[in-house]
């Protein structure tokens, strides 16, 4: 992915970049376009491919309310577990 960042780059930069065949360059490209991750331009005959990072901000703010929930339930699990030893060491 890191090939993708910043600029857009055509297909054979990336096969460069990356050390696998254009074929298999060109069909990963195919499956992160489908999920929003690469954009594609043209500019004249070639195609540049660049990282949208869009969709993986969705992704991370979802995550973090979910990083709340489960902070406090870890929290309460701690409290627990420190009750739990008290008990048993009295």
């Amino acid at each position: 992915m890191t090939a993708l960042a910043g600029e857009g780059r055509k297909v054979s930069e990336l096969v460069d970049a990356v050390g696998v065949s254009q074929p298999t360059v060109s069909e990963h490209l195919a499956a992160l376009r489908s999920v929003g991750l690469v954009t594609c331009t043209k500019r004249g005959r070639e195609r540049m491919y660049r990282l949208d990072t869009r969709p993986l901000r969705d992704i991370t703010e979802w995550i973090s309310t979910l990083e709340v929930f489960w902070d406090e339930r870890i929290e309460r699990l701690g409290q627990t577990l420190a009750s739990i030893d008290t008990e048993e060491e009295q």
